[in-house]
């Protein structure tokens, strides 16, 4: 009788206990995964927020203030990116750009506010 699958080899008493160290490590590596990502976290509620934004603040207002806010990101990410070189810099500039395109929604539906 042909079998369609091989017997696995056999291994050496030092690469099966080197095995078993790696599937250990493994099994400890998954285990703190499930405790971090599996774990239900309980909800936030707004008044636990580390921000918490007034029901008070108008459209205009909190536009203005994301604009400002995008503003200093994309300054931040320019200067962070002026120390880096490769693919480091290239990901700190691709999050800069993406800032500035933020941004530039921002300040065109602002524009679309003060015109009415």
């Amino acid at each position: 009788m042909k079998k369609s699958v091989p017997d696995p080899p056999a291994l050496p008493l030092h690469d099966a206990a080197q095995c078993d160290a790696v599937s250990l490590d493994r099994a400890a590596a998954e285990r703190a995964l499930d405790f971090y990502l599996l774990e239900p976290k309980p909800p936030r509620h707004v008044d636990q927020a580390t921000y918490a934004i007034p029901d008070s603040v108008n459209l205009e207002a909190a536009l203005a203030q994301a604009s400002d806010l995008l503003r200093c990101a994309g300054a931040s990410a320019s200067e962070a990116g002026n120390g880096l070189s490769g693919h480091a810099r290239s990901l700190v500039l691709s999050s800069m750009h993406l800032v500035e395109l933020a941004k530039a929604y921002v300040d065109k539906s602002l524009d679309g506010l003060t015109t009415h």
